[in-house]
């Protein structure tokens, strides 16, 4: 299991599974992943599939537990039919054998909405609950205004179900939410996609780049809502980490979820 030191804060990966997947669930063909020289082994397979992570990041600052996106961007996997609550008991039974039971953690960070993911629990009174309960959990305003004029958005209800119950809160970005653990607007894949940086030593890019092959795909009109907003803020994102040779970490990145960079042009290696 991951687990990384930045200062006095704790980065720890707990992993439910990585599994490869099609190249076009990054934009990117067979034939251009496997012209990234830097892709395999750990992030993509030599036939040109890439490797996609569910887990769960946990970051410690302080007194407070933080989780950042958890399995999102899978909903019509792990969140529908009856293999739904199967998969949210196996995520729960990870988190607490990982020593992080469900009940300790404090915030909950959605960088966007992407499907509700292992944010909200489908076992509750009502068809949607908080699966952290004693969380509260945080997103954008923008986001939560983008997601209010797109109600059929991918995990839209269910997030609707929690605001309702008064479990999420919208917040002007940029803010610090834990010492040294700063949530910043991006824009790009949603307009209300956000960042969150751990003070000079490691950013969670979010959706900027689903893999990272994604950063050799250049602009990427059928990945993201706003294609050029979202390179160059990943660009940015990149130059910064390299400059400080901080971590790059991407929530849906397989083992370790984790890597420095170098470039242009950009090269990642498992951190």
């Amino acid at each position: 299991m991951p687990s990384f030191t930045i200062g006095e804060i704790r980065l720890t990966r707990v992993p439910y599974f990585d599994v490869p997947l099609g190249p076009e669930v990054v934009g990117m063909t067979a034939q251009d992943v496997a012209g990234v020289p830097w892709s395999v082994p750990n992030w993509a397979t030599t036939e040109g599939q890439v490797v996609i992570g569910q887990a769960v990041w946990v970051i410690e600052s302080g007194d407070q537990t933080i989780v950042v996106d958890p399995c999102g961007a899978a909903d019509e996997f792990l969140r529908t039919g009856p293999e739904a609550v199967g998969h949210e008991e196996a995520v729960i039974s990870a988190m607490a054998s990982s020593g992080f039971p469900v009940e300790c953690v404090d915030t909950v960070v959605m960088s966007h909405l992407d499907g509700i993911g292992m944010i909200a629990s489908v076992k509750g009174p009502r068809q949607w609950t908080p699966l952290f309960p004693n969380a509260r959990i945080v997103i954008s305003t923008a986001e939560l205004a983008y997601v209010d004029a797109n109600p059929a958005a991918l995990g839209g209800p269910a997030l609707g179900e929690l605001v309702e119950q008064g479990a999420v809160l919208g917040i002007e970005l940029p803010v610090e939410i834990a010492p040294r653990v700063s949530m910043e607007l991006t824009g790009g894949h949603t307009p209300g996609h956000s960042v969150l940086r751990i003070g000079d030593g490691a950013v969670f890019v979010g959706h900027l780049a689903v893999n990272p092959v994604q950063a050799s795909g250049g602009i990427m009109p059928g990945q993201h809502a706003e294609p050029v907003t979202a390179y160059e803020a990943l660009e940015g994102e990149l130059t910064w980490a390299m400059e400080r040779d901080a971590l790059v970490i991407g929530p849906l990145w397989p083992e370790p979820g984790a890597a420095r960079v170098a470039g242009p042009p950009w090269s990642f290696v498992p951190a």
